[in-house]
């Protein structure tokens, strides 16, 4: 569902009331549609719920972050899991940070920022088996979607907000030509509406978060934002700027910032940090589009899927010498990309449930892959420079890989969870 369909909330409540009058006898066709009822929390219950606490299973697995031997895992919506890497192959899980509505990571320093919902949170990380809550910057990043594309994180008057929703299916008569709407529950939901100076870790390809040249940079659905860390502690929101809609990644290389959407790739460069500007933009058919970079290359993988609504699946590069005017420089045909990652010419890329890609990228117009690792659902990695260790993100578990023989790759471990991801 669209932000557009949220944004008729209080119009759907009606119409869905209007529709339980047609008379039955006059009744012509009977349609099936999902009910959503939100599910409401107290906001002094939710920040209550803000907290480090011992370590847990991981349910499912979200974003990846790593920063010095520590590995953080976003489960979506729930927290993040912090896990001593110090040996790779016996990573070991020491506290878990339950944060309600959280996607990214960033960390700068002793501190990490995470949103959750439509805040932006701080906090300390000196000890990492005991994180402190240092402030929030509420309505600082974008509202979240949930797993049936609904937004949530809404304030409510009452001083509650919408963490979810629960579905069902129901039939009615359609007096209407709308074939497409979806209807939402609760009368009070409805009635409630109109109310590098310190070291940074290293996010994957699929990162709304980034941290460079002493700022956090954060991506929503059609915004850029731009906080000064000048103070690690105290976060400063310098701008924001509109993008065109269905921006979903961030990554950053040298002066510029790269910026994946569902139809193109955008440069902007970050010569006043405060204020990006943008240079170029390339576009493509609409498919998901995470972007990284290694030199004066681009590397680009577009999907299809129910989310993107592509046809296409590539693996694009780009000659980004001339940030203002980016030259395409070859296409590979994949099965489903996902995240990727680089090091030194050396390509991994996430191929959803094809598995893993090994890839040897050194002459970028005939890219050739070394290894597939099949029989794993991938979606984010983030390769380990100078050190040809891998980590990746599974549906089943977070996966560490030795890749110092690019054509027989070695797992050191394998952390397991208990649901299914993303």
């Amino acid at each position: 569902m669209h932000i557009s369909t949220y944004i008729r909330f209080p119009v759907m409540i009606a119409v869905m009331i209007a529709l339980g009058g047609c008379a039955k006898d006059k009744c012509t066709k009977i349609v099936q549609r999902k009910v959503y009822t939100p599910i409401l929390m107290a906001v002094k219950d939710y920040w209550a719920s803000i907290k480090s606490e011992a370590p847990r299973e991981i349910g499912t697995t979200g974003k990846i972050y790593v920063k010095d031997q520590y590995i953080f895992v976003n489960e979506p919506y729930k927290g993040i899991h912090v896990i001593d890497n110090s040996t790779p192959a016996s990573p070991k899980k020491v506290s878990f940070l339950n944060v309600m509505g959280n996607i990214d990571i960033a960390i700068k320093g002793n501190y990490l920022y995470a949103d959750s919902f439509t805040d932006l949170t701080v906090f300390d990380i000196s000890d990492p088996r005991n994180i402190t809550f240092v402030k929030r910057l509420p309505e600082a990043t974008g509202y979240p979607v949930s797993a049936d594309g609904l937004l949530i994180g809404w304030k409510m008057a009452s001083d509650s907000m919408v963490i979810g929703f629960t579905s069902r299916d129901t039939s009615y008569c359609d007096c209407s030509n709308d074939e497409y709407m979806l209807y939402f529950a609760s009368s009070e939901a409805a009635s409630s509406y109109n109310n590098k100076t310190q070291q940074t870790g290293k996010g994957g390809s699929m990162a709304r978060f980034t941290i460079t040249r002493n700022y956090l940079y954060a991506v929503n659905f059609s915004q850029l934002k731009a906080f000064d860390l000048s103070n690690a502690a105290d976060p400063v929101f310098k701008s924001s700027q509109t993008i065109d809609g269905g921006i979903e990644t961030i990554f950053p290389y040298g002066d510029y910032l790269f910026i994946g959407s569902q139809s193109a790739m955008h440069i902007y460069d970050i010569l006043n940090p405060a204020t990006p500007v943008k240079r170029s933009m390339v576009t493509h058919f609409r498919a998901c589009d995470p972007v990284v970079v290694e030199g004066n290359k681009a590397y680009v993988t577009i999907r299809s899927g129910s989310t993107c609504a592509g046809s296409l699946n590539q693996l694009q590069v780009f000659d980004v010498t001339n940030v203002d005017n980016p030259i395409k420089l070859s296409t590979t045909e994949m099965k489903n990309p996902h995240g990727l990652g680089i090091d030194n010419g050396k390509l991994f890329i996430c191929e959803g449930n094809f598995g893993l890609r090994f890839m040897n990228a050194s002459d970028v117009t005939n890219i050739t892959t070394t290894k597939l690792v099949d029989g794993l659902d991938t979606y984010d990695v983030i390769p380990f420079e100078n050190q040809h260790r891998l980590l990746v993100s599974a549906r089943d578990g977070i996966y560490q890989y030795d890749y110092s023989t690019m054509t027989d790759p070695r797992l050191l471990s394998k952390i397991a969870v208990k649901g299914h991801s993303y």
